[in-house]
């Protein structure tokens, strides 16, 4: 049993007072996508009034025993099927491309008057449109024995990530069991709330916080787990706290 001492040295870890006024807070979240970065939409995004990693990494600290990890070959295959995975949408933008490019080609000859027929306008496109029903038919027969590459290996870990999915569970349920317990004596010692707010089309939302520093925590799905979020706000910095992959932590999650 977790005594009062660990309790409250917990407590202490998570808190950071200080003298900031209240103000409004805009935050944006940008996950990253194929050409540059998307807003997340309709995304949760939580202002707590202390360190809410901290809590944890205290947590982890005091269980009885050391907290599962992810076997390393585990990792090792992982990095692989999100390897497959990158190198089949690739191919498959490749193949939307080509086939794209047959229906506009298609369209223009339709559109041709068929006196065209015979000249060298229509004979390009249609010397064109010959020469790409190879490429989309190559390009559509790699992006489906990618794709089935990619699921063969995915379908080969599930059972190990089942089993080691119940050994990590079993072990939070334990080690978290006080967590919302020490979030309620942090909220009261502090005499503020943790706020929730949902993001715009454009992947911002915009809180007014009370006085005192404020931590924003957010999280977002990636491939092999998530994409997280959980910074300080300082009101001396720009209006708009973007937050995006060059400052979170990309954490693999099963």
């Amino acid at each position: 049993m977790r005594g009062k001492r660990s309790f409250f040295l917990i407590i202490g870890t998570a808190v950071a007072l200080s003298a900031c006024g209240g103000s409004d807070v805009t935050v944006q979240v940008l996950g990253e996508g194929a050409d540059g970065p998307i807003p997340q939409a309709n995304l949760e995004v939580f202002f707590y009034p202390f360190d809410r990693d901290s809590v944890f990494d205290a947590l982890d600290t005091e269980a009885s025993t050391p907290k599962p990890q992810i076997p390393e070959e585990m990792l090792a295959t992982f990095a692989e099927i999100r390897a497959l995975q990158e190198e089949w949408r690739d191919k498959e933008a490749e193949w939307s491309e080509a086939r794209d490019r047959m229906q506009t080609l298609s369209e223009e000859m339709q559109a041709m008057d068929p006196r065209a027929r015979g000249t060298r306008e229509y004979m390009s496109k249609y010397e064109e449109f010959e020469q790409l029903e190879g490429v989309e038919g190559r390009l559509d027969r790699e992006k489906q024995a990618l794709f089935d590459q990619f699921t063969a290996m995915q379908d080969s870990v599930t059972t190990r990530v089942d089993e080691f999915k119940a050994v990590r569970d079993t072990w939070e349920d334990e080690a978290y069991a006080g967590y919302f317990d020490i979030e309620q004596s942090l909220v009261t010692e502090l005499g503020r709330q943790v706020f929730a707010d949902t993001t715009s089309a454009d992947g911002y939302v915009t809180r007014t916080l009370p006085a005192g520093d404020w931590w924003v925590n957010a999280r977002i799905r990636v491939p092999v787990g998530e994409f997280v979020w959980n910074h300080l706000i300082d009101p001396t910095q720009v209006d708009t706290l973007r937050l995006d992959v060059s400052n979170g932590d990309e954490r693999v999650r099963l």
